[in-house]
């Protein structure tokens, strides 16, 4: 079983041109994530290697806990990465880099759920970190209940969730990736906790 600790995503699978990019302006100040897409638009690899370095966790972890497998979940980290690159002369600085990575994710992974949908998923009980204080055997079905109820939330109430717990972003940051309004985005966090909640309670009776 791969691990993300040893999980890699090799340079040389990456094969785009790379042409300067206009939107960059000399005199603004950017973020070392925007700096690194800058330097990447004028060919430099090495500043991809550092946005992996960065980001490959992150997204690892966000596509985890949608895609209970460790390597679906590290498929679609290095999907991210190529669809990243290959778009980067696109990318515009007066974006942040996080919300921009995580759309890509996003849609990476709403087009692999339509793939599969109604297709039976395998639940794999190692690929899930506990949030719970259970040991043993019944931390292991906790954390089984939690992955098959968090598969069952509705697309955005799970990433909403997962980006709000796991990336710890603000509602707003979410409400601009989702393009949805910050009261739809409490709503959504709101009713996947409830779901999870209830789900969990049953669990323990």
């Amino acid at each position: 079983m791969t691990s993300i600790a040893t999980a890699t995503f090799p340079i040389k699978d990456f094969r785009f041109r790379m042409n300067e990019s206009s939107a960059f302006d000399k005199d603004q100040k950017l973020s070392a994530d925007q700096e690194c897409v800058r330097r990447l638009a004028l060919g430099d690899v090495q500043a991809m290697e550092e946005l992996i370095l960065r980001w490959k966790r992150p997204l690892f972890a966000f596509f985890l806990r949608s895609l209970p497998n460790f390597a679906d979940a590290e498929d679609l980290t290095q999907k991210t990465f190529v669809r990243l690159y290959g778009s980067v002369s696109r990318y515009q600085p007066k974006a942040k880099f996080s919300t921009w990575l995580f759309t890509i994710a996003r849609n990476l992974l709403i087009d692999e759920l339509k793939r599969r949908k109604r297709r039976p998923q395998e639940v794999g009980l190692e690929d899930f970190s506990s949030f719970g204080s259970t040991e043993g055997t019944a931390k292991r079905e906790w954390e089984e209940v939690l992955s098959v109820e968090i598969e069952k939330l509705p697309e955005n109430h799970r990433s909403a969730l997962l980006l709000r717990i796991q990336q710890e972003w603000s509602y707003r940051e979410i409400a601009d990736l989702m393009n949805a309004s910050e009261s739809s985005v409490k709503t959504w966090i709101h009713r996947a906790r409830l779901a999870l909640r209830e789900a969990l309670n049953e669990f323990r009776k």
